[in-house]
């Protein structure tokens, strides 16, 4: 099982550097193996798609933020919001390559799926009863926050995003 997991992240390592210097349109999966110095038939095995390799890293940066929420005591908003800008910030490398590659669907998308999930589970704790269309409210504006981030290289510390996005959350 170690070695399928080393295999996977040979594979998402070697797009993403791949990914620094050109499109996802341009990069083939015999570049990806090559950078990866893996198969084909392991390329094959680990992902479908390049779309699923993309996908595969943003769910484990969305898993630490997961596992971070809920070892915290407080599950309130401020600490949702305090928890997904420091794991942002902690993976701005890859953000950073989705962005620039305009694969915020991507992140949008998985936002949707975490915030319903976190809600769903009782880790992130609200108020009111949420719906799904303040749960696309929320995701998308935190999409568009991150991309702005991005662009200004992440200069607004973490409390300061958590005040902004905490004016827009009342």
């Amino acid at each position: 099982m170690a070695k399928r997991v080393d295999t996977k992240q040979k594979i998402v390592m070697a797009l993403f550097e791949l990914m620094r210097t050109r499109s996802v349109d341009e990069v083939t999966v015999s570049d990806i193996c090559k950078q990866a110095s893996v198969s084909r038939m392991s390329y094959y095995r680990s992902f479908k798609s390049k779309q699923q390799i993309l996908e595969y890293q943003f769910d484990e940066v969305f898993q630490e933020f997961f596992s971070y929420l809920e070892v915290m005591n407080n599950h309130d908003l401020t600490a949702f919001l305090d928890a997904f800008f420091t794991i942002i910030r902690r993976h701005q490398g890859t953000v950073s390559v989705l962005i620039q590659a305009n694969l915020t669907p991507i992140i949008l998308d998985k936002l949707q799926f975490y915030i319903t999930d976190l809600i769903d589970k009782d880790v992130l704790r609200l108020r009111e009863r949420t719906s799904k269309m303040w749960i696309a409210f929320v995701a998308g504006g935190l999409t568009q926050m991150i991309v702005r981030w991005d662009k200004d290289e992440m200069a607004e510390s973490n409390e300061e995003m958590v005040m902004i996005a905490r004016k827009f959350l009342r």
